[in-house]
């Protein structure tokens, strides 16, 4: 049986809780970004009940809400939580800055904080890092695989009873680093996301980019400034990918030096896509253009830089300079991106703010791309107050703002999305081949048009859209019966199971384990570089 916690007909707080025989599981446990941050419904969930936790990636949205379930005693003494490594170190990341967003909005509305820094360092101890294979754990068997969504995003298969259950997690394909969504195995139910279950086709993912480019381009060269709001991690590291394959070009354009920034939490996760880009969670172009190059930051431009203090941010910014800022948060919910938007709208007779991904709604960027009129006049909740800024401690408050935005500044791209669109999503949910399928993760419009465009498509007997706390059962038997030509089958990764004539070898099984040692290393190190930083700031 499986509950809804989160992440019913909504864009957040992913979280869905699997009953299987006398244990207990999550998969994902997020938050949901908005003026004020809902987690995930966990009233009837008892003091220990949870035994183990999957993680398909690390956005906040799928990973925010662990510090409340440790805080309230919601997972036993010896549950862990499985995600992919570099799910692990970005984890470690965003965690840490949702704790400080935490801290800063309890204390402006004067309420008690609902988890501690000692939470999250609980939460990241339990963790346990797998790549995208198969194994065993309590009661299940689970699989990992690509979805191709973020850096070590998976969706995941849990098998219990001779019942299979695949989560799609975010479904991707759409990145320029990232390889392609790994085949899922045939299942009993599925769980599939609909964000953008009303999109049949995205246009061209090469379209968006070269869109992208060419509007920045063309406003850096005319001396017009340009904001690209977006999130830290993922949708970041695609957007300096692009300037830094095109830096030759742009310095032409502009006949000087390009002056592209980026900010807040990009920095810290950059070097966890650089320690990565040796490994096989990237696709081969980025891996022989690093290996070609010697370039260790191949992600980022020659040109590109971001600033240490709160002065240098506030000369960035006076009226006569015109920079290219990348900043989160990609709604304008946090972050730096709306610190420069008051600016550009203070100084700024001529921006451009390009808006690349998902606005959800309530956000101040949904309210801009909405808006009507000449001017959009848009409240900010989450400001930092460069008034208040300590450079001892790198801390500052946070300040509540109304900016006064020219619609002309205003642009939306479309393709920038790393959500599959619906024709996508319908392949997956092919090969999956359900009696029943559960849409999640998705406004109410996006999730009811994909269920009429499945239920014309694919041949599962139901289709409904996930409701909060309402259990679904997993059907005992398929309607043709529940024989070994009915289930999925899967070769096993044990030796016992392996066919006679495998190739592999003790040398490969301990390079294998090697290489895994010097990853687990590299993260160690990673972590610890993180933590400074955190501390420093």
């Amino acid at each position: 049986m499986i509950t809804p916690r989160g992440g019913g007909t909504e864009v957040g707080r992913s979280c869905y809780h699997l009953q299987a025989g006398d244990h207990d599981y999550l998969i994902d446990c997020g938050l949901k970004q908005s003026d004020r941050p809902e987690y995930p419904l966990f009233e009837d969930v008892s003091q220990g009940q949870i035994d183990a936790v999957f993680v398909t990636h690390a956005h906040i949205d799928h990973i925010g809400g662990l510090p409340i379930a440790e805080h309230h005693g919601l997972l036993s003494d010896d549950a862990s939580i499985f995600m992919t490594r570099p799910t692990n170190a970005l984890a470690s990341i965003l965690l840490h800055d949702s704790l400080q967003i935490h801290k800063q909005e309890t204390a402006k509305l004067n309420q008690p904080q609902q988890f501690t820094a000692t939470d999250v360092e609980r939460v990241l101890a339990r963790v346990m890092s797998v790549g995208y294979d198969r194994d065993q754990h309590l009661n299940i068997t689970y699989e990992f695989g690509d979805a191709a969504h973020l850096l070590g995003s998976a969706w995941i298969a849990i098998e219990y009873n001779d019942r299979r259950v695949v989560f799609s997690g975010d479904l991707g394909g759409r990145s320029a680093h990232l390889g392609d969504i790994d085949d899922p195995p045939e299942a009993d139910e599925l769980f599939l996301e609909s964000t953008y279950g009303e999109t049949l086709q995205h246009r061209s993912f090469t379209d968006a980019r070269t869109e992208l480019y060419q509007q920045a381009k063309q406003a850096h060269a005319n001396g017009i400034p340009v904001l690209i709001p977006t999130f830290a991690v993922g949708r970041a590291q695609e957007i300096l990918q692009i300037f830094r394959e095109r830096e030759a070009d742009l310095r032409d354009a502009v006949d000087a030096e390009p002056s592209i920034i980026y900010d807040g939490l990009i920095t810290e996760s950059m070097s966890v896509y650089e320690v990565f880009c040796q490994d096989a969670f990237m696709n081969e172009s980025i891996l022989n253009y690093r290996i070609n190059s010697g370039d260790v930051e191949p992600f980022t431009p020659v040109c590109a830089r971001t600033p240490d203090t709160m002065d240098e941010r506030e000369r960035l910014l006076t009226g006569s300079e015109a920079p290219i800022i990348i900043a989160p948060s990609g709604m304008l919910t946090g972050g730096w991106s709306p610190y420069y938007l008051r600016d550009l709208a203070r100084y700024y007779e001529k921006a451009q703010i390009l808006f690349i991904g998902y606005q959800a709604q309530g956000t101040p960027g949904r309210r801009l791309i909405e808006a009507s009129g000449d001017v959009a006049d848009v409240r900010v909740t989450a400001l930092p107050a460069s008034e208040d800024y300590d450079p001892v401690t790198g801390e500052f408050a946070f300040r509540d703002q109304e900016i006064h935005v020219p619609t002309a500044w205003i642009h939306q791209i479309s393709g920038m999305s790393a959500h599959a669109g619906a024709n996508d999503l319908l392949s997956f949910a092919r090969q999956v081949n359900p009696q029943e399928i559960s849409l999640i993760h998705g406004p109410p419009s996006a999730a009811g048009h994909l269920r009429e465009y499945l239920s014309d498509n694919t041949t599962a007997n139901t289709i409904q859209i996930a409701q909060h706390l309402e259990p679904i059962e997993i059907e005992s038997e398929r309607e043709n019966g529940d024989d070994e030509q009915s289930r999925p089958t899967h070769t096993s990764d044990s030796p016992s199971d392996s066919a006679p004539d495998s190739h592999i070898t003790d040398v490969d099984v301990k390079e294998i384990r090697e290489r895994q040692r010097q990853l687990e290393a590299e993260l160690e190190t990673l972590r610890h570089k993180v933590e400074h930083l955190i501390n420093n700031n």
